[in-house]
């Protein structure tokens, strides 16, 4: 009698590929949003309550009207937009998709992870990943400064 080895060519086949699937599955499901990523994307962000003192972020002429920019207030990276000549907006420059660093693009910021781009006027989702808005900080001008609250 001869016994048949239960280890073929086949049966490694098998289970390697299913190793193989169960890895990627592991792979991308890191890759999920976490933390604010929670947040309705058709809702526009209300400004993150501030008890801190306004910061100078930069000089209101080195932002046009329609512009982005990028700042630091109390060691946070913010991001700027300034809509008309009396109202800047600024936001948390952490994307909500991966938590990347979003820049300044055009009248948009921009995530240079994956892609997601966020309207400069409200912070919303223009293209995914990312699903939820931009948060937003209290930004005001004082004369020649935009200053945020954090």
């Amino acid at each position: 009698m001869t016994v048949e080895s239960s280890l073929t060519r086949r049966n490694v086949l098998r289970v390697s590929t299913a190793a193989s699937g169960a890895a990627c599955a592991l792979a991308l499901a890191g890759c999920a949003p976490a933390g604010p990523a929670q947040i309705s994307a058709g809702k526009t962000p209300e400004a993150i309550p501030s008890t801190g003192t306004p910061v100078r972020v930069g000089k209101l002429s080195d932002v046009p009207v329609g512009a982005t920019a990028k700042g630091v207030a109390n060691d946070v990276n913010v991001v700027i937009f300034r809509p008309n000549e009396a109202t800047v907006l600024a936001y948390s420059d952490v994307c909500t998709h991966a938590g990347c660093q979003v820049a300044p693009n055009g009248a948009d910021f921009k995530c240079p992870c994956h892609s997601s781009v966020f309207k400069g006027s409200d912070g919303t989702v223009v293209s995914g990943p990312a699903k939820a808005p931009l948060p937003r900080y209290a930004a005001a001008i004082d004369g020649e400064w935009i200053t945020v609250s954090i």
